[in-house]
């Protein structure tokens, strides 16, 4: 009955003496090595002199030899230690020391054909990769979405702490948008973002700059080592070339163009400051900028509250 069991097996089995002669061996076996013949013509036959011949099948043969004469040394059992073959073909293979009671008596080798697992496992990180990135993307725009700019805020925060560099927060939304939206339609107005995102990322294009699509028509761009000069340049241009394109707004309060307005925070972090801190400061520029007239910057002041307005 195992005889029978492990010639009809679909794994690769043989089973060695202590002498490494081979005892048992299947027709699968056989087939996943390219050994020609049937099996039985095998038996008593040294089994490295098998994988010595087909050697070059293999893509390593001199780790797979190396391997396979530590393990018998070590008589300690394997589990799905993968082999890749030159062809693309990856095997899965344990190995049992036998023993009758304290007596070793010999080694039991099983080959099992994973390519289409692999395969499949790697098809599958590709598409969960694929779709962690889109969770990361704003869908209309383009542009990173408020998670991931969460989660650079953190890795930006950390980086800036350790190396005592400051780090720049640019809020900035547009003006008048739902007096755009009720004006002209929500399609228009899906453009009119997509038009000041695309600005907003020419502007930043050569600069170690993070944009991201905050929410509605707010949109905020982390500024790695920007001091607050920096950060007023950068916030400056960006309203500078929106005020340019000339996006025609007739509802607008302020111009008859699409404008926007821009709340900057500055900051070195410390350990006893939480990095959303930096956002809550530049939403209290961006308050003060919109409340004393809009189309324009409001740098946050650590102690007076967003009154700075350039």
């Amino acid at each position: 009955m195992f005889s029978v069991m492990v010639q009809n097996a679909k794994t690769g089995t043989m089973i060695e003496t202590p002498e490494r002669e081979v005892a048992v061996i299947n027709q699968t076996f056989c087939d996943m090595f390219d050994i020609p013949g049937p099996p039985n013509q095998y038996v008593g036959l040294k089994s490295n002199q098998l994988f010595l011949s087909h050697a070059p099948m293999l893509k390593d043969p001199a780790r797979f030899l190396k391997t396979v004469e530590s393990t018998v040394y070590s008589k300690e059992s394997i589990v799905d230690e993968e082999i890749t073959f030159i062809n693309g073909k990856i095997y899965a293979r344990d190995y049992i020391p036998i023993y009758e009671g304290h007596v070793y008596i010999g080694h039991y080798w099983e080959y099992r054909d994973i390519t289409e697992k692999k395969k499949a496992e790697c098809d599958l990180r590709k598409a969960n990769k694929k779709l962690e990135m889109l969770s990361m993307k704003d869908g209309l725009t383009g542009l990173n979405n408020r998670r991931s700019l969460d989660k650079q805020l953190e890795i930006e925060w950390e980086y800036a702490q350790k190396e005592k560099e400051p780090l720049s927060f640019l809020l900035f939304d547009i003006d008048y948008f739902k007096a755009y939206n009720d004006t002209y339609g929500h399609i228009q107005g899906d453009e009119c973002l997509k038009e000041v995102a695309n600005i907003a990322k020419s502007v930043v294009f050569d600069e170690p700059a993070f944009v991201a699509r905050y929410g509605g028509e707010e949109f905020g761009i982390l500024l790695p080592r920007a001091n607050q000069y920096e950060a007023i340049k950068m916030a400056e241009a960006i309203r500078q070339q929106v005020e340019q394109r000339g996006i025609i707004h007739q509802a607008s309060g302020v111009f008859k163009c699409v404008t926007i307005s821009v709340g900057i925070m500055t900051v070195v972090p410390s350990e006893n400051i939480p990095p959303i801190s930096i956002v809550h400061q530049a939403d209290q520029a961006l308050y003060e900028a919109k409340r004393t007239g809009r189309n324009r910057i409001s740098v946050y002041s650590h102690h007076k509250e967003a009154d700075s307005n350039v």
